[in-house]
């Protein structure tokens, strides 16, 4: 119980931080954004704070351990977004995006492929030391997470709603 309301003081004090400086062409999307991106890494932090049954301190070093390596990921996120856009606008019928998709969907497979090289990397800075009980523990919330982290976000990639709905 601790555990959550330290989290829940923490989310207050990133978005109060957050609220610094706003863009010019939409001023509500990047507090929005950046919004989303705290509940994702809070809710990360809380399902493998429960899965690893850490007391507050090792939550609070957890927390900053998940938000490094969501900082890592965001580039990546972001680029793929970009590319699925791409994808969209030729499904949609635009011929200018044509002339793009093969590449748009190769550079999605090595992103992945990127992201697949940060989890891994995220998963043996986490488990290292962990009993195998725990170890097992984690990997299982890990493997959970991107399917949950999604359906938060409500729905594609970047919590863009899923075009085939």
């Amino acid at each position: 119980m601790r555990t959550w309301i330290v989290l829940g003081m923490l989310s207050l004090a990133g978005a109060a931080q957050a609220a610094g400086p706003k863009k010019a062409d939409d001023p509500d999307a990047g507090e929005r954004r950046e919004q989303m991106d705290q509940r994702a890494q809070m809710m990360v932090t809380l399902q493998l704070a429960e899965a690893l049954e850490l007391d507050d301190a090792a939550t609070l070093k957890l927390r900053q351990t998940v938000a490094q390596w969501d900082a890592q990921r965001a580039p990546l996120r972001q680029q793929m977004s970009d590319q699925a856009q791409v994808l969209r606008r030729a499904a949609k019928g635009d011929t200018t995006a044509y002339g793009q998709v093969d590449g748009a969907i190769q550079k999605i497979i090595d992103l992945r492929a990127q992201m697949h090289q940060v989890d891994q990397k995220v998963f043996q800075q986490l488990s290292q030391g962990l009993p195998p009980q725990k170890k097992a523990k984690l990997a299982l919330a890990m493997a959970r997470m991107p399917g949950a982290k999604r359906l938060m976000l409500g729905g594609g990639p970047r919590g863009e709603p899923d075009d085939a709905q």
